[in-house]
């Protein structure tokens, strides 16, 4: 009996079935593939802060870490030096074990970035991001004790932090700077602080007039906090509040900024910690520096900005070229 063959209208039909299953299929694959992997980045991020915990535990045999200790993490696989883990290592991406044993981390094979705050119980994947970096550190995980502040306020872990509180911030691994609260803002929960002196020489506000904003000034202090990493950079609208609105500028990727005369005038006056602390511990003003820039524009010349002075004194008589009187003082903000 002669046997027959498949008719093209079924060929057509098995073709389309089969399409139809690898419509259904291939999703599912590639799902299940997708799984996989996040699930063994996320088993390597486990793998760090384990390794990280351990590395804490190893050095509390030898006096323990006096700061943070930061491991670095390449694109050729490598594992950072002290660092006792297996397995595949992140493309790229930072582990830190701070002075009390907690870790925070960011991580990036390419597809995925997982992060984890000092604070959080467990690291979070982020499927869909920008730039793989490090939560924004809060007051508490930064506040450090030394002869300027002894002990951390509490309000860094709860209540209102009163102006001229007293703070130890440590703005880099190793760096611990001193500041006072300016403002805590309740509603958006960033506490605005100042630096208890002034950082670097003296510098001008602006090389030409006072409609161009303290550009000079800005990149000044901007160049003596870049290091200031565990600060975080954000980008800022400044906008002249000094009466004449002579100017808005935009800084980007900035862990500091100056002063407001608006800031100014609400606190100046009976707290010293405002305008002392010129130069290395002295509050003499017989010689520069005098005093620091605000970053308010004088209302009717172009050619003046607003300054504090050592003696507590505001004005805006000062040439904005002049380089020879006045510095800057970082004013940070960070989260509670």
């Amino acid at each position: 009996m002669k046997r027959k063959g498949f008719t093209l209208i079924e060929l057509l039909a098995v073709i389309v079935i089969l399409a139809i299953i690898a419509l259904i299929a291939v999703p599912v694959i590639m799902n299940i593939i997708s799984s996989a992997r996040k699930s063994s980045f996320e088993d390597t991020a486990y793998g760090l802060i384990n390794a990280g915990e351990m590395y804490y535990a190893s050095a509390l045999l030898n006096d323990g870490i006096t700061g943070t200790k930061t491991f670095t993490f390449t694109e050729d696989g490598s594992i950072p030096e002290g660092l006792n883990v297996k397995g595949d290592m992140p493309k790229s991406g930072v582990l830190e074990v701070n002075k009390d044993g907690k870790t925070a981390l960011a991580i990036t094979n390419g597809d995925l970035c997982i992060i984890k705050g000092y604070n959080d119980t467990k690291p979070q994947v982020l499927e869909e991001f920008e730039a793989c970096e490090l939560p924004a550190k809060t007051l508490k995980d930064l506040a450090r004790t030394n002869t300027f502040a002894a002990s951390v306020d509490a309000c860094a872990t709860g209540g209102v932090c009163e102006p001229g509180t007293e703070f130890a911030i440590e703005v880099a691994p190793g760096d611990i700077k001193n500041f006072y609260v300016i403002k805590d803002d309740a509603e958006t929960g960033i506490l605005t602080l100042i630096m208890d002196g002034n950082i670097g020489e003296t510098v001008a506000w602006s090389l030409s007039d006072n409609t161009t904003g303290p550009i000079a000034a800005l990149n000044y202090l901007e160049s003596k906090t870049s290091g200031w990493i565990n600060i975080e950079a954000k980008n800022y609208t400044l906008t002249d509040d000094g009466g004449a609105n002579r100017y808005t500028i935009t800084r980007t990727n900035t862990r500091a900024r100056l002063l407001t005369i608006t800031e100014t005038n609400v606190l100046i006056g009976a707290n010293s910690w405002m305008y002392c602390n010129l130069r290395d511990g002295s509050e003499e003003v017989s010689e520069p520096p005098y005093g620091y820039w605000l970053s308010s524009a004088r209302e009717d010349d172009t050619g003046g900005a607003w300054i504090v002075h050592g003696d507590g004194d505001v004005r805006s008589d000062v040439d904005v070229n002049d380089n020879n009187y006045y510095g800057v003082r970082p004013v940070i903000e960070i989260l509670k």
